[in-house]
């Protein structure tokens, strides 16, 4: 079967899952534990997602930008207006947020530093992703880790360039005009060849399952309350795919890369991403999954500490990560350092593998050294 056969076929596979999950999981486990990792691409501004409104430094070095009616949640810390919704999860003690996160001698390239994050691996080579070695080593099938979205991460590419399956709406959209038409008539056309009559029936009842899907995804949100935007129905849609029971999901989110007009576009992403993770986090606690579900919110980077002169940051070293789950609620990491900065940049004080490990170790129940390739201290949020 040829690569482009093959993706057309997986892909009708992870829709059939999706719209009836003993399709692709005849064995499923209501036990199974899944981890979400939602990638904010473009590198998240830490300091006004997770304000030190105590720290005169900060107003001083962000004299415009800095957010000055954040909502207090500890003596230290506040959240960012936009995100509200959190607050309740963290006074349940589900909300996990470790600061200050990178990796020795940070890369504020974004190609190099999604690959260091996604690999595990800030030195030498990055052809694997860190989730990828984790599944292969646990012998996971290709329905058991699942990627929405378009560009496919590297943190699910396995040896030899392997792939789990990715799920986008967009494989739905049909071409208009008449050379639309025209490829949609081929469809319908019964074919000889054994593999290209798989990839015609796949291809229709993959139209027909993204149809079933879109009824779903729309009751979901009415029920759960995601909000009726792409990113919204992005999250609805990590509700949905949960019924099958994978073992990893992955979802990006794009837009963070905030050198300009910062303030208006980092509070429209913000407030979407806290209502998506409040209405995740409904959604599970109604199916009685919160001991079954965890999910990470990570970026490629931070943003520097000091305002540029356009509205905006420029990209930083450290960062926050969060963890929604059954997790010991709080903050981890200490304060961003804004006295002792390294290059005009935030200190590195937490190394991300070490969250990898906790997870890898304490979640998944594996030993983190096989897929990270040395251990690390955990963090202490599980």
């Amino acid at each position: 079967m040829k690569r482009r056969d093959f993706l057309i076929t997986a892909s009708g596979a992870a829709l059939m899952a999706i719209v009836n999950p003993a399709f692709g999981a005849s064995s499923a486990n209501k036990n199974q534990k899944t981890l979400i990792v939602i990638e904010l691409a473009g590198g998240n501004d830490g300091l006004n997602t997770f304000i030190p409104y105590k720290d005169s430094n900060y107003l001083r070095l962000r004299p415009t930008l800095g957010i000055k009616d954040g909502i207090p949640v500890t003596s230290t810390v506040a959240f960012h207006p936009a995100l509200k919704d959190l607050k309740p999860i963290l006074d349940s003690n589900r909300l996990a947020i470790v600061q200050n996160v990178s990796y020795p001698n940070p890369n504020l390239s974004h190609f190099r530093s999604k690959d260091i994050w996604q690999s595990a691996r800030p030195q030498g080579a990055t052809d694997t992703g860190w989730l990828a070695r984790y599944l292969e080593s646990a012998n996971s099938k290709a329905a058991e880790a699942v990627f929405l979205g378009e560009e496919y991460p590297l943190a699910l590419t396995g040896d030899k360039g392997d792939r789990f399956l990715q799920l986008s709406l967009g494989l739905g959209v049909k071409s208009k005009g008449n050379l639309g038409q025209a490829i949609q008539a081929q469809y319908q056309i019964p074919q000889s060849n054994p593999i290209a009559e798989t990839v015609r029936r796949t291809v229709l009842e993959s139209e027909d399952a993204i149809k079933q899907l879109s009824k779903d995804l729309n009751q979901r949100i009415a029920n759960n309350g995601y909000a009726p935007t792409p990113i919204g129905r992005q999250f609805a849609l990590l509700g949905r795919l949960l019924e099958s029971n994978p073992k990893v999901l992955y979802m990006a989110i794009g837009g963070w890369d905030t050198h300009t007009r910062q303030a208006p576009n980092q509070k429209r992403l913000l407030e979407q991403l806290g209502s998506g993770l409040a209405a995740l986090n409904r959604d599970i606690k109604a199916r009685g999954m919160d001991k079954n579900v965890l999910i990470m919110v990570q970026s490629e980077f931070g943003r520097r500490p000091a305002q540029n002169g356009n509205g905006g940051t420029d990209h930083g070293t450290a960062g926050p990560v969060i963890l929604l789950g059954d997790v010991r609620g709080g903050f981890y990491g200490g304060d961003p350092k804004l006295d002792s900065l390294v290059n005009n940049n935030l200190p590195v004080v937490v190394d991300f593998r070490s969250i990898y490990s906790e997870i890898l170790s304490k979640w998944e129940n594996v030993d983190p050294k096989g897929v990270l390739g040395q251990d690390f201290a955990n963090v202490g949020f599980l």
